[in-house]
């Protein structure tokens, strides 16, 4: 979803009235230290838009991070529990976010001092982006358009 982008419309309100919208797809990240995951996004342009004891539900223009505290995973058995100190976390899985200008958001993280995985180019595929890894080594990939493309 590029950043702009109005939101889907609700399938109807859950009982805090903001988690369920048609056409919405979350991604749900597991995480060592829920601060510095949400220090990480942040820096990024996310923003807050529910916060519980353990989990947080972010979004960037209708892309949606849902962050939950390891903790719960350790008190209750999910297919991932055993995997849970293994690092990086999510190999083989990419997280591509769309954004209306990935130059801005390039220089905040890199004054945020994100870790970088890859700088920032163009692509043949009329693409603009750059990659880095969260604090648990999630790979995110933040992407816009190029500009004469659009």
């Amino acid at each position: 979803m590029s950043a702009g982008q109005p939101a889907a419309p609700r399938d109807g309100p859950d009982s805090a009235g903001t988690w369920f919208r048609r056409g919405v797809t979350r991604v749900e990240f597991h995480v060592t230290d829920l601060e510095a995951s949400l220090e990480f996004y942040r820096a990024l342009g996310f923003r807050v838009v529910d916060r519980r004891e353990e989990m947080a539900r972010l979004d960037l223009g209708g892309a949606e991070l849902i962050l939950h505290a390891d903790a719960y995973l350790r008190d209750h058995e999910h297919y991932f529990t055993p995997h849970l100190d293994r690092s990086p976390r999510g190999v083989g899985v990419e997280v591509i976010v769309e954004v209306a200008d990935v130059d801005a958001v390039h220089a905040a993280a890199v004054a945020a001092g994100l870790r970088m995985v890859k700088p920032i180019q163009d692509r043949s595929w009329k693409a603009r982006d750059f990659r880095l890894a969260d604090p648990d080594g999630f790979f995110i990939r933040i992407t816009s358009p190029l500009r004469h493309e659009t």
